[in-house]
């Protein structure tokens, strides 16, 4: 299990998030790319599905039409609670929501045919337990889906990670794509599809989602505007888009069938 005070980092800062995690100001309820992940799942209507660390269950939602049922698990209360307002405002059916940790999940193995976790393995101490766990819960010939944050080229991703730290106490580390598929071979699960997708982030959104402190604010700022005059880089990319500071960040969706 995840240790208790690293739980409570992640509980503190997505109880901070719940409210308004679906900002159209940030992308991670980006339309175009979460119904690409969706078709890239390769659901099936009687597909028995579960996401783990479902925050709030954007994922799961919008995977509701095409499958059987969706289970939703996440270890912060209110980012369920959300998710459950939201599921009930569409009159979404076959949703289930339950509270629980992504490295003791409460299910038989092989109960699913879906598993997937989005935007979470970053926030894993360790990401090996949540993936056998997953790998456990999968049905033979089920499908596995990972949507994460990847990794910055080598010589940058201390320097992303501490920045991303900086703003949200509850990040460990983003993984590279070459650590996932070896990930993926150890447990069985074959690779069936996978691409990176850049996204672009607005700096102030994201230090907003997080409420982060004005001096850390200022502090990411700064790496950030030092690299844009040729100074060190951060592994963030830089850009000035109307005026404003942004980033891109590589999203990775990897999709593997357990053997």
């Amino acid at each position: 299990m995840a240790s208790s005070e690293h739980l409570e980092k992640i509980r503190a800062s997505f109880s901070q998030q719940a409210q308004s995690f679906e900002s159209k100001r940030m992308n991670f309820s980006k339309q175009e790319y979460l119904h690409a992940s969706i078709r890239g799942m390769e659901p099936r209507l009687e597909d028995e599905a579960l996401e783990v660390a479902c925050g709030t269950a954007l994922c799961s939602r919008t995977l509701s039409p095409f499958v059987h049922t969706v289970t939703c698990l996440d270890a912060t209360p209110a980012m369920l609670q959300v998710g459950r307002q939201k599921a009930e405002k569409q009159q979404l059916k076959n949703l289930i929501f339950l509270q629980g940790e992504a490295e003791q999940l409460p299910f038989a193995d092989a109960s699913f045919d879906l598993v997937f976790s989005r935007l979470a393995m970053h926030h894993f101490a360790q990401m090996e337990p949540p993936f056998w766990e997953m790998v456990r819960v999968l049905r033979p010939g089920g499908r596995l889906a990972i949507i994460d944050m990847q990794a910055a080229p080598e010589p940058l991703r201390e320097r992303e990670d501490h920045l991303e730290t900086l703003r949200d106490p509850s990040h460990v580390k983003n993984r590279s794509l070459e650590e996932l598929l070896a990930l993926f071979k150890a447990g069985g699960i074959q690779p069936v599809k996978q691409d990176t997708t850049p996204i672009a982030v607005s700096l102030q959104a994201w230090l907003e989602l997080t409420k982060t402190p004005p001096q850390i604010c200022q502090e990411i700022q700064e790496a950030l505007e030092v690299e844009l005059s040729g100074g060190p880089q951060t592994g963030f990319e830089p850009f000035v888009k109307d005026g404003a500071l942004h980033f891109w960040q590589r999203w990775l969706f990897l999709l593997g069938k357990k053997q």
